[in-house]
């Protein structure tokens, strides 16, 4: 599965977990305007007469175009490698400058933002239509939020884009492989994430759930600014849909996730930067396995590179 770091959105939740920043404000000193994206994937195929390979690249084009409002995000237009657009995602606000709202071109799919007294963000809820309900509602301990309880609604139909773009992977995955044996029109599963910080940056993610399911995240950072704090996004299965890459100060470089079954994979991410902001991400993915005695090894590395305003 392709997992890039990278600043892409279907929905946004913007909560920044920086005590010198309010809840549901997003307005960076350096503000992206443009994500632009590239991969190159050598593949190996050995056998008794040996090894072949071949390579096949992908020329960076321009994969979103983010448009503001003075300090707020008003759109981000997504593009395709040909250049056409796919989906546009637009973003409203109260008069703090608070996301309360985001939907996409259509209108058919939307989210909602609901802050508490204490103007902490409290709830998130998104719709698709009739089909899906995800409802996030988020816990603190003083400034900083320790539980996430995801309850997902939905019938027995693929969970789509928009709904993916609020949970994490290893959740919707759960979900839409419980619907090969489901039989009820309307599916509930709910899942409690704990959550846990040394300082500004989040080191672990317990997510637990339905049936002893367990799946645990693990994260190391550097020492450099992460654009993307405040912002909560997902687009086609991205990493950038796990909370420590979205909540913490600093930017990942490694990830280790350990799944129910005992499985642990292993990511690590490289950085380019201008002064302390990143203008790229490089991940390299390596995907090795055997077929009937003939070795396969696919090696794909993916570049993102970051454009901010001026």
């Amino acid at each position: 599965m392709k997992k890039i770091l990278l600043i892409s959105a279907i929905a946004l939740m913007a909560v920044a977990f920086v005590s010198c920043k309010k809840d549901g404000v997003y307005n960076p000193k350096h503000k992206i305007a443009k994500v632009s994206e590239e991969w190159t994937r050598t593949s190996a195929t050995t056998d008794a007469s040996g090894t072949v390979t071949h390579t096949v690249t992908r020329n960076p084009y321009v994969a979103e175009e983010w448009t503001w409002s003075d300090k707020t995000l008003a759109s981000i237009t997504y593009k395709n490698f040909e250049g056409k657009v796919y989906e546009i995602v637009k973003y409203t606000y109260d008069d703090k400058n608070r996301i309360i709202g985001s939907t996409n071109a259509d209108g058919d799919e939307k989210a909602e933002y609901v802050y508490n007294d204490d103007k902490k963000l409290q709830s998130i809820k998104i719709t698709n239509g009739t089909h899906n309900e995800v409802v996030m509602e988020i816990a603190y301990d003083g400034k900083v939020p320790t539980t996430i309880t995801t309850t997902v609604n939905y019938t027995l139909k693929n969970l789509s884009k928009f709904a993916k773009s609020v949970i994490p992977s290893y959740i919707y995955n759960a979900i839409e492989a419980d619907e090969v044996s489901a039989k009820a029109a309307t599916v509930t599963h709910k899942y409690t994430s704990a959550i846990e910080w040394d300082g500004k940056n989040i080191i672990e993610v317990v997510t637990t759930g339905d049936d002893n399911y367990k799946h645990i995240v693990k994260y190391e950072y550097d020492g450099k600014l992460n654009p993307n704090t405040g912002m909560y996004a997902n687009m086609d299965n991205d990493i950038y849909n796990e909370y420590g890459a979205i909540y913490s100060k600093n930017n990942v470089i490694k990830r280790t996730e350990t799944y129910s079954n005992g499985t642990t994979t292993e990511e690590k991410y490289e950085y380019q930067y201008d002064g302390k902001m990143p203008i790229k991400v490089i991940y390299t993915d390596v995907d090795e396995y055997e077929i009937l005695g003939t070795k396969y090894n696919d090696t794909t590395v993916y570049t993102t590179t970051y454009e901010y305003t001026k």
